[in-house]
């Protein structure tokens, strides 16, 4: 887009904005991972997207479960989805669904590890940044995670 028309974004984004709006009140750090991250970097909408991921940081995750408290939450465990009760998910466990109780809002939640102030690569704990390094802010406000952030969990 050569002209940035919130209105625009916004009726494109349009599945970014309602998680927005979900998170409008949660006060810890989270973005938009995925192909969404991407086309949040790039603009503008590149191809139809089935789902939404978000990130946050694992230490985390037991604040995002009670703000979500009208959403049903399973981890997934090499591939199956299984009841995420209280306990503490730890490393490898980094994948979340989450299903609004009252919709049809799905999305999918993924834990990022970090110590202090720096995001840790899961795969490979010698690869950190400092946490706010690794995500920007959409002209319209939405935070997403950089596209090479994106692209390195994307290598195998």
């Amino acid at each position: 887009m050569t002209n940035f028309d919130v209105r625009r974004v916004h009726m494109y984004f349009s599945l970014c904005h309602q998680v927005k709006s979900i998170l409008s009140d949660y006060d810890k750090t989270w973005f938009i991972a995925g192909g969404w991250a991407i086309d949040l970097f790039l603009g503008r909408e590149t191809r139809s997207h089935g789902d939404i991921e978000i990130a946050i940081f694992r230490i985390d995750q037991f604040s995002l479960k009670s703000y979500l408290e009208d959403w049903e939450i399973k981890k997934v465990i090499d591939g199956t989805f299984h009841e995420w009760k209280n306990e503490q998910l730890v490393h490898p466990i980094y994948e979340l669904h989450a299903s609004h109780k009252h919709s049809n809002m799905k999305m999918e939640i993924l834990l990022n590890e970090n110590y202090q102030s720096d995001w840790i690569f899961r795969r490979d704990s010698r690869i950190k940044l400092h946490e706010k390094s690794i995500f920007n802010i959409s002209e319209d406000g939405i935070p997403y995670l950089k596209p090479e952030i994106i692209l390195l969990y994307k290598a195998n």
